[in-house]
């Protein structure tokens, strides 16, 4: 009996240490993104709002919904990103595609496609935009012009995500 407490007690404190460091990279990654603060409604309006109007698709994705940020971060690190950057963007793109599906459908009654093609989009849409950045020099646009070809883009993405899933579907 005190050797099961004791290996529960190792387990508890192993969680909490990967925990904290969990936590001290999420915090990292986010200031990094420009989130000064956390879990509070600059937070969320930084991460929800003012997202849409970033210089640059590929920028958009780096502060949109900071959880699925980070998370596709993660897998981007792990793939090599820092390396060769397009395969594992694109595949950090694909993977988070399927999650989403896999998620949405045991309450969409089917398996879709739409979402995995949705992304697939998004993840060249981030490539092509990273690969412009110096050309295009968005940071200077107003940001009303990089509001409307984020929120253009992504409608597009799912719009095709939808079209392809129709055609096989």
């Amino acid at each position: 009996m005190k050797l099961k407490i004791l290996q529960l007690d190792e387990l508890r404190h192993a969680y909490l240490a990967w925990r904290a460091r969990f936590e001290a990279n999420y915090r990292r990654f986010a200031r990094r993104r420009g989130f000064k603060t956390f879990n509070d409604f600059a937070y969320h309006r930084r991460g929800f709002v003012e997202c849409w109007a970033e210089p640059g698709f590929h920028r958009f994705w780096q502060v949109w919904n900071p959880g699925i940020a980070y998370f596709v971060y993660r897998i981007y690190i792990k793939l090599g990103g820092a390396r060769m950057w397009v395969v594992p963007t694109l595949l950090s793109f694909v993977i988070c595609g399927v999650i989403h599906t896999v998620i949405v459908v045991p309450f969409a009654g089917h398996w879709s496609f739409s979402v995995i093609v949705a992304f697939t989009f998004f993840g060249v849409l981030t490539v092509i935009s990273r690969k412009l950045s110096r050309v295009l020099r968005q940071d200077r646009w107003p940001w009303i012009i990089n509001t409307a070809i984020n929120v253009g883009l992504v409608l597009v993405g799912f719009d095709i995500g939808f079209r392809v899933d129709r055609l096989f579907g």
